[in-house]
């Protein structure tokens, strides 16, 4: 992104409430640098408990760029049904309006 790491952390704050909704999470935790996503409230709670005991969650994080703005890092798990979906690039910087960098 080509905003200072704090500025992009404070857009991405709303730009990612619908692409992860759509993957079954829902931001719980909001630190310097970091948003912290677990899955959404549901009904029924056994189902909610099993998303949660099954490790699903995702952690973004925002660090200066090395040629300027921010790098923006996500990594997480979610359930298999909606693996497709988070795992497209596109899905996620099209909301950011940032591109996409090979991982390594």
């Amino acid at each position: 992104m080509s905003e200072a790491p704090a500025e992009a952390q404070a857009r991405a704050l709303n730009a990612l409430a619908e692409p992860a909704r759509l993957v079954g999470l829902r931001l719980t935790k909001r630190g310097v640098g970091e948003l912290q996503y677990r899955p959404r409230v549901q009904f029924p709670f056994l189902l909610m408990l099993w998303h949660n005991l099954s490790g699903e969650r995702m952690s973004v994080k925002f660090a200066p760029g090395e040629s300027g703005g921010t790098r923006v890092t996500l990594n997480g798990s979610v359930a298999r049904a909606k693996h497709r979906l988070a795992s497209d690039p596109e899905h996620w910087t099209e909301s950011l309006g940032g591109r996409t960098a090979a991982a390594g």
